[in-house]
């Protein structure tokens, strides 16, 4: 097993390296002379053995053969020579005096001369230890542990130490743990230290079968070990298969309580009660609900010192023998009124046992005695509260029993006070409480509970049931499949595989498979703790499924309704302010602001896009994670409520109401079209739409800032799918926003997509300019500019515009005020210079000059004193005249620097540009065709008239660069390096 200590030994520094033969170190000496010694012991060995079985052949042992029984077992660790003892005691001084590089390159050397060495590496795991490498401290001490594999102290103190240090390395500390307590127990397996620790090891893993199997074999020793029994308990209520684990947690316990009634042992009994309540909850959890109240109150009756009224075991139909008087009492033939004493019977029974009793006498039907003891809490919402307050899982327990009862009004009571909790509000205690209220006929306070369930849970899917229920019925049919929507999503997203690792026994996310009312799973399971509040779901830490979006509640009161809408539009026009507010100071230099102005700005961006009035449904269906087809709405799934109600809600089905029948609300399979924008509305909440994708893009560049490239493509696919941002200018601007997105996080793909895409709406010589443009910006191969798909979207374009005209000459546009490189013919069809310059540089790109030149002669026909078509022209030529398939490559090199010649010379014809620039360029063609003494002449010419024209630093390091490499490449040293010295500015 290799490990970062293998890894340091094995990288660290050879001392001895570069030295010679010769010049051998100490330690060099004292290992061969260790060898020498070794060889010696050994042949000695071997004589010894011969000479005592009267034969020469060498002893079976000696060769490694098997040993005989004596011999099995580690060998005994050799005691130290001296040179090691030496350096182990200079490990010391360092490691005391506090220098731990001293000490730490010591204990390396002492272990190259020989790692079997423990002293070594137990100095080694301090040493690292004191410099808080807490990982290399305990592979070093298992290290020292493995050397000594006999000795169950040292593997104690490797578990101990990777427990303690847990908070590094959860995971492999308690991996490291196990085994060492394993190692352990195969040195002694009658060390229950050792049993005790892998059992506590292998339950906080979650590998509660093996734990399980742990405490079982220590119980055989320690029978009545209380802390035993409570730690099997809860293992066997944790694991998947809690049907067959339980019993033997209930033997255990009935194991401990039969052997402390027998013995009067000295057990604190007010310290029993906890124990009497996790052994009948037990029995609850395998639904052994009789057996649960008989042991209930026969223990009870043992813990409050009536042991010996045995007589009460026969009266098992109800609970008279903890009533508060003795009028049912005194109906029992054995009971003494006159000799009892009142406190220990009905007040005696702890309020948290006294409830149990209720909610198992529920569960069996026996609704009135269970209401009797419901009766000690009374009326008085003091005492309900303070037991609410103490035991909020069996407030939640009792709730939902009295629910299944149809007892709803007396459930909102406790319902309510769990509400009232300090912290977080419970999801499930919503949920039930909204059902309770909407069978007690209160829709309205039933949506609030419902809404504010969704709220603490994003991922419920109950609460989104029930509210898709209730608006369907008040036909807010709109809103009825936005929920049924969601829930479906969800559905979808726990019917897929989970990413996130295998799944751990016992754990919390085993509540998935609770019940349909929505409660924790866990309710009917024995707590460790009888005053836990009802357990959550635990999330996953990653983005939800549905998004959060603004819920207003349909069944409340109009002024009720229109009070949330005001208090909704104030807090937006806040943050509106907020964000613009942030923004001017961020771009006056407070760049620490961007992550609040980030988070406002979602918060806004959030609210519009849950509007379904901005959206189609088939997208707005889409954003909240519906991906199935909208007219199949149950395919592959369960026949269930969920489906159905999707179904009737996005088809034209019948309603809910005898002979009603409605119209469908989602789109159908042949609906393509995209729903209008609501006719003169510009604003939302006081803000222009303008203004709303302002924001909207500076949040999907701020993302891409930030690296975050798919959720900053999200919000601009919400913009351009939104319907009061279908205009032109909206769609070009959002675009180009989309483009810087794509440039900041580097995606060519999408550069190139975008580019597409304003080069097909909008056909003008800037769209080709911007689709060259962003192919240079973003840092990618050229494969993306020359792709097939670029080339084919082009040459499509291109022959639109050819057959448009066919037989129609084409003309130079001769109009003062039309666009330069635009021509037309008769029939008035444009024809852009700039289409044909591109497609054609994507087929010199690519190598194809005999096809560029095509194009640009096109051009040139077009606007023949363009600079850029000349140069093309004369660059391809040559290009083409230099490779290998060229028929005539003479003349093609000619036309080449014809074409050039008129390039140069442009500058003449009032074209304007950089003269410079020009002859540059003309000087690299004829670099490139190996006439050096040329290129230099125009380099000298360029250079001079950079000087002329301002002093242009780049242009001017570039024809200095290339002025140097032409005159080296014709051996011309001496002046490349004369000129390199004239132009060098230190």
């Amino acid at each position: 097993m290799e490990t970062s200590m293998d890894r340091e030994q094995d990288e660290s520094p050879d001392r001895n390296a570069g030295r010679s033969p010769d010049d051998g170190s100490d330690a060099d000496s004292d290992l061969e002379e260790l060898k020498g010694d070794i060889a010696k012991f050994d042949e000695s060995v071997r004589e010894f053995l011969a000479s005592h079985h009267g034969s020469t052949e060498t002893p079976r042992v000696a060769r490694g053969g098997s040993r005989g029984r004596g011999a099995r077992g580690p060998r005994k660790a050799a005691k130290p020579r001296g040179d090691i003892t030496a350096r182990l005691s200079k490990v010391n001084q360092a490691f005391l005096s506090g220098d731990y590089n001293q000490a730490l390159d010591l204990a390396f050397e002492v272990i190259r001369i020989n790692a079997e060495t423990h002293q070594a590496w137990t100095a080694l795991s301090s040493i690292f230890r004191e410099r808080g490498e807490l990982n290399r401290a305990l592979s070093a001490m298992v290290y020292a542990a493995h050397l000594r594999p006999k000795d169950v102290s040292g593997w104690h103190r490797c578990a101990s130490f990777a427990l303690d240090t847990i908070e590094d390395d959860e995971g492999g500390n308690l991996h490291t743990a196990r085994l060492c307590y394993s190692a352990a127990l195969r040195a002694d397996p009658t060390n229950l230290e050792a049993r005790l620790g892998k059992a506590a090891v292998c339950h906080r893993q979650g590998h509660l079968s093996a734990a399980i199997a742990e405490y079982k074999t220590i119980l055989r020793s320690r029978p009545y070990d209380l802390d035993l029994v409570r730690k099997l308990a809860e293992a066997c209520v944790d694991t998947k298969n809690a049907a067959t684990t339980v019993p033997s947690a209930i033997q255990a316990y009935r194991q401990f309580f039969d052997y402390e009634v027998k013995t009067q042992s000295q057990h604190d009994r007010d310290a029993l009660w906890h124990d009497v309540g996790i052994y009948v909850e037990l029995f609850a959890s395998a639904g052994l609900y009789h057996e649960g109240v008989r042991e209930l109150k026969a223990l009870s009756r043992w813990l409050v010192g009536r042991a010996s009224e045995q007589y009460w075991d026969n009266w098992q139909t109800d609970d008279r023998e903890w009533d508060a008087d003795d009028e049912r009492r005194s109906s029992v033939s054995d009971f003494e009124a006159v000799n009892s004493n009142p406190l220990l019977y009905g007040n005696a029974l702890p309020q948290d046992l006294r409830i149990r009793l209720a909610i198992y006498r529920l569960r069996l039907g026996h609704e009135p005695e269970a209401l009797k003891h419901l009766d000690w809490l009374g009326s008085d919402d003091g005492l309900t509260r303070d037991f609410v307050n103490d035991f909020p899982f069996l407030a939640y327990e009792l709730a939902t029993e009295l629910t299944r009862c149809g007892r709803q009004s007396l459930a909102v009571r406790y319902y309510e006070l769990l509400r009232a909790l300090p912290g977080e509000p419970d999801p499930a205690t919503l949920l039930q409480l909204g059902r309770c209220y909407l069978a007690l006929g209160e829709q309205p306070v039933a949506e609030e509970c419902f809404l504010a369930a969704i709220d603490a849970d994003e991922d419920s899917i109950d609460a989104r049931i029930e509210l898709a229920n209730m608006y369907e019925k008040a036909r807010e049919d709109e809103e009825a499949l936005i929920l049924a929507a969601e829930a479906m999503a969800l559905r979808e997203a726990q019917d897929q595989p989970s990413t996130g690792g295998p799944r751990v026994e016992g754990s919390s996310a085993a509540a998935q498979t609770g019940e349909s009312d929505g409660g924790p799973a866990q309710r009917r399971k024995p707590r460790a703790r009888a005053n836990d509040k009802p357990a959550k779901p635990r999330g996953d830490p990653k983005k939800p499924v549905i998004p959060r979006r603004y819920r207003p509640k349909r069944l409340a009161g109009a002024d009720k309704r229109l009070q949330d809408e005001q208090a909704r539009a104030v807090k937006l026009s806040r943050q509106y302010e907020a964000v613009r507010d942030l923004k001017r100071q961020i771009l006056a230099g407070r760049s620490d602001l961007i992550p609040a102005w980030m988070a406002t700005s979602k918060e806004l961006v959030d609210d519009f896009r849950s509007l379904k009035r901005f959206y189609t449904w088939d997208k707005y269906l889409h954003f909240l994670g519906s991906k199935g087809p909208l007219q199949h709405p149950g395919a592959g799934q369960q026949d269930s409520e969920l489906s159905q109600m999707y179904g009737r809600l996005s088809r034209c089905e019948s309603g809910p109401d005898a002979g009603m029948t409605r119209t469908a609300i989602a789109p159908q399979a042949d609906y393509h079209g995209r729903e209008p924008g609501i006719p003169g509305l510009n604003t939302h909440q006081g803000i222009s739409f303008e203004d709303w994708l302002d924001l909207f893009l500076d949040y999907a560049i701020g993302l891409a800032i930030a690296h975050r490239r798919n959720e900053a493509y999200q919000i601009c696919q919400a913009a351009k799918n939104s319907t009061v941002f279908q205009s032109s200018e909206h769609d070009f601007v959002i675009y180009v926003a989309w483009s810087v997105c794509a440039i900041y996080t580097n995606d060519e793909e999408r550069c190139v997509a975008t580019a597409r895409h304003l080069m097909r709406d909008g056909a003008i010589s800037d769209s080709y300019r911007m689709f060259a443009l962003l192919s240079r910006l973003c840092q990618s191969p050229v494969s993306w500019y020359t792709s097939g798909p670029a080339q084919k979207f082009i040459l499509r374009q291109i022959k639109a515009i050819d057959a448009s005209h066919v037989g129609a000459p084409m003309q130079r546009w001769g109009c003062v005020g039309e666009p330069a490189g635009a021509a037309t013919t008769s029939s008035g069809v444009n024809v852009d210079v700039c289409l044909l310059m591109v497609y054609g540089h994507i087929l010199f790109t690519s190598t194809s000059y005999a096809y560029s030149l095509g194009y640009f002669l096109r051009a040139r026909s077009l606007d023949p004193t363009n600079p850029m078509i000349n140069l093309s022209l004369g660059l391809a030529y040559a290009h083409y005249g230099l490779k290998r398939q060229s028929t005539n490559r003479q003349y093609l090199l000619l036309q080449g620097q014809a074409f050039l010649s008129q390039y140069l010379q442009s500058d003449q014809n009032g074209a304007g540009g950089s003269t410079a620039e020009r002859l540059y360029n003309v000087g690299r063609l004829f670099q490139l065709l190996g006439t050096s003494y040329l290129s230099s002449r125009y380099y000298t010419q360029a250079l001079d008239a950079c000087k002329r024209e301002g002093g242009n630093k780049d242009l001017s390091s570039c024809i200095l660069m290339n002025s140097i490499v032409s005159l080296m490449s014709v051996k011309n040293n001496s002046m490349a390096f004369a000129l390199l010295k004239s132009s060098l500015r230190l």
